[in-house]
């Protein structure tokens, strides 16, 4: 039986952004201007059929493996954790049906963000904004905390409160902004929010992504 080699996928580190890998753990921490996250090796691979190793001297990361989809896949999960730490994940979500609103409780003003937004950057399935944060923005010590009041044609006022990794910004009343570095929490927040009113299958009131294209279905008729 004929052995397999080791493939090797080089991921070039920015200029702005550290990785550094737990001593004790399996956890790599990856840190920018936003701020950090994390990538668990073990979670990920519990039977250890890659490995992740930082050649701090040319700033690169090395992902070896047997079988070439686990380099592929890692090199887009540590691909997606640069972008995040230094430019950020922002997907939008659309209301739509009379009445229909969403408003903001936030612990923290967010007047002006708007000026800070450089360039807007157009993904297959995602919208995120290069954002240069300002001093304490991402103060790990106090997380930021929103909640989103949604009008949706219930008896009751739906409040989602959104989890500190992920900001809320409202465009208007009908268009929510979520950004965080995390495109798996920014991505889960959004079809949370997107679970409490989907769209109809006759109309298309309710909530919606902004790339989600609906497909309605008439009606019968008497």
């Amino acid at each position: 039986m004929k052995n397999k080699s080791l493939i090797d996928t080089v991921i070039k580190i920015p200029e702005n952004i550290s990785l550094e890998k737990n001593i004790s753990s399996s956890v790599y921490t990856i840190t920018g201007p936003l701020g950090s996250s994390t990538l668990d090796l073990k979670k990920l691979d519990r039977f250890g059929s890659a490995c992740i190793n930082i050649d701090t001297r040319n700033k690169q990361v090395i992902v070896r493996s047997f079988h070439p989809s686990y380099n592929g896949l890692y090199k887009q999960l540590i691909e997606n954790k640069f972008i995040g730490v230094s430019r950020g994940f922002c997907i939008y979500l659309d209301i739509v049906g009379v009445g229909y609103r969403a408003s903001l409780i936030s612990s923290e003003s967010v007047v002006g963000v708007q000026n800070k937004i450089n360039e807007i950057y157009l993904d297959k399935l995602d919208l995120f904004y290069s954002v240069q944060p300002s001093k304490g923005e991402t103060d790990q010590g106090s997380p930021i905390k929103d909640t989103i009041v949604l009008k949706l044609g219930h008896s009751h006022d739906i409040h989602y409160k959104v989890p500190s990794g992920v900001r809320v910004f409202l465009q208007s009343p009908s268009e929510i902004c979520l950004f965080g570095v995390d495109l798996n929490q920014v991505s889960q927040v959004a079809h949370s929010i997107r679970n409490t009113r989907p769209p109809s299958i006759y109309k298309g009131k309710g909530i919606r992504l902004s790339n989600e294209n609906i497909t309605t279905r008439t009606g019968k008729r008497k």
